[in-house]
């Protein structure tokens, strides 16, 4: 284990502004996941990757009218 590469890499990364940090958090994570799917996982597995992918996407509470799904109001005439 190399720990001193490790410290570097956490002071490197806390001196990074907030959003840059996540950028950077974002971008592990999506490599950690391209890396797990490369084996096979099991079904919960699956499930359980597609919950923690989920859970980095910011919450909202706004949701559209039902009349803006209508085909109608999607495309022009």
């Amino acid at each position: 284990m190399n720990v001193q590469l490790i410290n570097s890499l956490v002071e490197v990364v806390l001196n990074l502004s907030p959003e840059d940090q996540k950028l950077f958090q974002s971008r592990l994570h999506t490599r950690q996941l391209e890396k797990a799917t490369h084996k096979k996982l099991t079904p919960i597995e699956k499930a359980e990757q597609f919950r923690q992918w989920l859970a980095q996407f910011p919450k909202s509470s706004v949701s559209l009218p039902a009349e803006a799904s209508l085909r109608e109001n999607i495309y022009g005439e």
